[in-house]
Parts: structure tokens; C-alpha cells; sequence
């Protein structure tokens, strides 16, 4: 086989140049694959900060969508209340209307002096109750009346107990002298062994006949 000196060095120059390349192309491809995340970091870090500021848009406007729905509900009940209030209103209105057109143009069927309601309700006290009592006359032409009322609770067992026993009262009977209507008031304290079943009002107009209208005791 021939020498060839110039073999072993031309060997490690092609050995040192391959490494070479392979150095470069390895570096290039590092670069590339750098670039390639940083862009692709880049657009993520886009979409991330879109996705953030979506979620802020959509949270104002939920915020925005429960504001309006608070205020509808706001309103709605306003409006509730007000209609309930002014049917209220209306049926007071009502009564009041037939109660004065009663007075005013009286039917055959009654006449004169006329117990008209009794309304019970609850005081501060224990076992303390008020009462309110209307009395009205009935009569085509009407002149002044004058009499006295005197107010009776019958218990369970048929005990009777009168407003003497029951309330402090400045004079009884109960006084009246009206025209068109009048309403008479105390307070009643009911016995701690006493339950009323009924109330009975016996009403006497001066030089007429007694009148005696039973109510029940009502559920308060």
C-alpha cells in the first residue's frame, strides 16, 4: 500500500469541518426552536390577556344583568304594595260611602236609634282589650237623641261580667247624645278565670223602648 502523509491531516480537517457544521446547524435549529416558542409564548400571552379582559366584560355584565333584575324586583314589589295599598283605599272608601248612603236615605226596615258595630282589639296590657262601639240613627228627619249603653260579657258557663267590673271607666253607663252617629270607647281587662263567648249591648234612648243587639267574641 502506498504512503499517503497527507491522509491524517486531511481526515481530522474534514472531522474538525463536519463538527463544525454540525455545531452550526445544531445552534440554528436551537435558535429556531427559540424564536419558535417565544411566538408562540407571545400568542398565548395574547390570548390569555383576552380570555382575562372577556371574563372582566362578562363579569361587569352579569353585574349589570342583577343590578337590572334588583331593580325590576324593586319595582315590581313597589308596585305590589301600592296597588294592595289603594285597594285598601278603595274598599274603606266603599264602606264609608254605604255606611253614610245608609244614613242618609234609611230603608223602611229600620228606624231609629241602631247599634250599629262593636269592634274588639287588643291593648298593651295583659288580658287588656279595647273596644270601639257605633251607634247611628236611622229616621227621615232627624233631631238630637240622648240615652245610656251599658255593655255586658257573658263567659262560657253563661257568667256574666259588665263593664263596672272590667274597665276604669269615668261614668257608666256609657252616655250618648248624637244627631247622625256616635262612637263610644273604653278598655276592657278580662278576669284571669273568665273566657267571653259573646257580648251583649243593651241600648236605652231616653222615653224609648230598649234595644239589645248580641255580638260574639271574636278569635284575636
Amino acid at each position: 500500500m502506498e504512503h499517503q502523509p497527507w491522509r491524517k491531516p486531511v481526515l481530522l480537517v474534514g472531522t474538525a469541518v463536519i463538527g463544525v457544521v454540525c455545531l452550526i446547524i445544531g445552534f440554528a435549529l436551537g435558535q429556531d426552536k427559540v424564536v419558535t416558542d417565544r411566538i408562540s409564548n407571545a400568542l398565548l400571552s395574547k390570548d390569555l390577556a383576552q380570555s382575562r379582559a372577556r371574563v372582566v366584560e362578562l363579569e361587569a355584565d352579569l353585574i349589570d344583568a342583577r343590578l337590572n333584575v334588583d331593580v325590576q324586583h324593586a319595582a315590581s314589589n313597589a308596585l305590589r304594595e301600592e296597588m294592595a295599598s289603594e285597594l285598601e283605599k278603595s274598599t274603606l272608601l266603599t264602606e264609608e260611602v254605604t255606611f253614610y248612603k245608609g244614613l242618609m236615605s234609611p230603608s223602611s226596615l229600620s228606624k231609629g236609634l241602631q247599634v250599629e258595630e262593636l269592634e274588639i282589639t287588643r291593648s298593651t296590657g295583659e288580658r287588656q282589650y279595647s273596644f270601639k262601639l257605633l251607634l247611628t240613627q236611622v229616621a227621615l228627619r232627624r233631631s238630637y237623641i240622648a240615652g245610656d249603653v251599658r255593655v255586658d260579657l257573658i263567659g262560657e258557663s253563661e257568667a256574666v261580667r259588665s263593664l263596672t267590673e272590667l274597665g276604669v271607666l269615668k261614668a257608666y253607663p256609657l252616655k250618648f247624645r248624637f244627631r247622625y252617629f256616635q262612637d263610644l270607647a273604653g278598655r276592657i281587662t278580662l278576669p284571669v278565670d273568665f273566657v267571653p263567648v259573646r257580648i251583649l249591648v243593651t241600648a236605652q234612648q231616653n222615653g224609648k223602648e230598649t234595644i239589645q243587639v248580641s255580638f260574639p267574641w271574636p278569635e284575636l
